[in-house]
């Protein structure tokens, strides 16, 4: 008997070559469609000196079979394959491809190409009967997207059996269309809940969600934290590797955090901060609709989007890779090991040779090329992967959510556990105090100072909140606030300074509020039940306050220069009345440099 079977098919379809490589590499979705069955995986180990996962599973009739799967092989818009080798079963080895070619503008050619190694007769049986015909439903999902994928679903959904608690999801869709003001995007959220495959309605990313349907990034963060509240979805953060950047856990709450994760896949351990490593998701409420989270690949290129491309190469043996040159900055990482190697935006036509040892790369930096060869000078193979240095444009960051007014109002219990310290890179810390309050008391008396001073706090909130910010706290008369971009802070602090007129037509008195703002790192704790931030950008903050005037914006001459750095903010602000000043600032040694800016109310 033939033990090697070979299988080669290729059809053409009226679909870019980029949205193809979206729709197919997203393994996960594409092998439940095929009719694959789910799959229970192991971490990666390294088992006689290759990188494998082992997993098992249970097939048609409920034959038990388990594997050891390698690494995939990809190159993004090119190609992907893996390779499995099973343990036991009628199907000894199989290796799979998935090959793109483009053609004309708008048409890609599909290539399908495996070879197997059956056991016995029963492997070849199976091979012709059951699995070929399940590979090759792959042309028939790139069909249906070709078909509707930009009408109805955004790519082929599985037919399967959906129970959703209709009366709950109705009650709570009406709640939902009472706070939300755009109804089509809450009826596409409810159509999604209803209709699509599990995938599709856990884990998800509200920026990724926006960009398949073309909605606004921020009015889509919006609505799925009301739906959360409301008990649609659930929130879940995720635990972020900031190498292989997958997620290595979940928690529903920022007090279960620990400070440190640990990867199995990078061997580290690593520090969490809210910048980057900690994720906020969403999934279905299991009181709407129960999901069991299956899953039918985890190693595919979808798994690790910033991943150009990834290549297992052998022990003691040199590999030629022809790579397209991708315009943007990249970097070498060896999976598992995470050394690393710099790739200069010098671009060269040459060949680049690299070598790997032990220790790591042999050299530091090494200029862009499409011509690569590489030599692994060790006893086990490597991982070679090909990634983007920019992080997910669709994550969803702590720092993100956690500066938002909507997120402290809704969610004014979200904080860390009493003695946890998380940092944030960068973050915009403003500070606001009501000029000569002390004499607003007495001029027009206790009651209505303080109803004078409430409103301040709502006309502040107000105009914190429209610029992308949130109110951490009330300090008397004043007002901490944070912004994730410096920008925002900026356009907030514009904002309060030029609209202050319409606030005082409602007070008793006319009121001036003095602004100050500061960017840097700070730390983020959980101070009286509240999510807070200290450290010396806070402190620098609030003394640069302390500066203003009112009807005026006061920053140090760091933070004018990098907002200067946008053509957009030099055309916008191009007349503004600028004062430089020194300034000697509690708590430094020496003087500041400031920068105060006029406002016209």
């Amino acid at each position: 008997m033939q033990k090697t079977i070979h299988f080669q098919d290729e059809r053409i379809f009226h679909i870019p070559v980029e949205e193809m490589w979206t729709l197919l590499a997203d393994t996960n979705h594409l092998n439940n469609f095929i009719g694959l069955f789910p799959v229970q995986f192991a971490p990666f180990s390294y088992n006689d000196g290759k990188l494998i996962r082992q997993a098992k599973a249970t097939a048609l009739g409920g034959v038990k079979i388990a594997w050891k799967e390698h690494t995939f092989e990809w190159e993004r818009n090119h190609y992907y394959s893996i390779e499995r080798v099973y343990t036991n079963g009628p199907i000894e080895r199989a290796l799979w491809h998935v090959i793109l070619e483009p053609r004309e503008e708008q048409e890609t050619l599909l290539i399908l190409k495996g070879e197997f190694i059956c056991r016995n007769l029963i492997g070849k049986l199976s091979l012709k009967n059951i699995i070929i015909p399940q590979l090759k439903k792959t042309f028939q999902y790139v069909l249906e997207f070709e078909k509707n994928g930009t009408v109805d679903f955004p790519r082929p959904q599985t037919k399967q059996s959906i129970i959703v608690e209709e009366n709950r999801l109705s009650i709570l869709a009406v709640k939902l269309d009472g706070i939300f003001l755009n109804q089509e995007m809450s009826a596409q959220l409810m159509h999604t809940i209803r209709t699509y495959n599990e995938d599709e309605i856990t884990s998800m990313k509200p920026y990724q969600w926006a960009e398949t349907y073309h909605y606004n990034r921020k009015e889509t963060v919006e609505l799925f934290l009301l739906a959360t509240k409301l008990g649609i979805l659930d929130q879940e953060w995720s635990l972020m590797c900031p190498n292989c950047r997958v997620p290595k856990g979940q928690t529903s709450s920022l007090k279960h955090l620990d400070s440190t994760v640990h990867c199995d896949l990078c061997g580290v351990d690593y520090e969490l901060n809210f910048d980057r490593y900690i994720e906020m998701r969403f999934s279905v409420n299991p009181s709407i609709r129960k999901t069991k989270r299956e899953l039918f690949c985890v190693n595919g290129p979808m798994n690790s989007p910033h991943v150009l491309a990834q290549f297992r190469i052998l022990p003691n043996t040199t590999k030629n890779l022809k790579i397209p040159i991708w315009g943007r900055e990249v970097r070498l990482r060896v999976l598992k090991y995470n050394h690393l190697l710099e790739v200069s935006t010098y671009k060269t036509e040459e060949e680049v040779c690299i070598t790997y040892r032990e220790s790591g790369f042999t050299q530091s930096l090494v200029s862009g090329s499409s011509n690569i060869q590489i030599g692994n000078k060790t006893d086990e193979e490597i991982v070679l992967v090909i990634e983007e240095v920019e992080w997910d444009r669709f994550a969803l960051t702590a720092r993100e959510v956690t500066s938002l007014q909507l997120f402290r109002d809704l969610f004014a219990a979200e904080v860390l556990s009493p003695d946890q310290q998380i940092g944030v890179s960068n973050i915009a810390v403003l500070f606001t105090d009501l000029k000569g309050s002390t004499r607003l008391y007495e001029s027009i008396g206790d009651a209505l100072a303080y109803a004078d001073v409430k409103k301040h706090f709502d006309y502040l909130k107000q105009h914190i909140q429209q610029n992308g910010g949130a109110v951490i706290k009330t300090i008397g008369d004043s007002v901490m606030a944070t912004f994730t971009e410096t920008k925002d802070a900026w356009n907030a602090a514009v904002s309060i300074q030029q609209h202050i007129q319409e606030i005082n037509k409602q007070l008793s008195q006319d009121i001036l509020v003095k602004i100050g703002f500061h960017s840097g790192p700070v730390i983020a704790v959980n101070a009286n039940e509240i999510l807070d931030y200290f450290g010396r950008t806070v402190n620098m903050a609030a003394r640069i306050q302390q500066e203003s005037q009112g009807n005026d914006i006061v920053m140090s001459k760091e933070v004018y220069e990098d907002l200067l750095l946008d053509t957009n903010f030099r055309v916008m602000n191009s007349s503004l009345k600028i004062e430089t000043f020194k300034k000697h600032l509690q708590g430094l040694e020496e003087d500041s440099s400031l920068i105060r800016v006029i406002i016209d109310s």
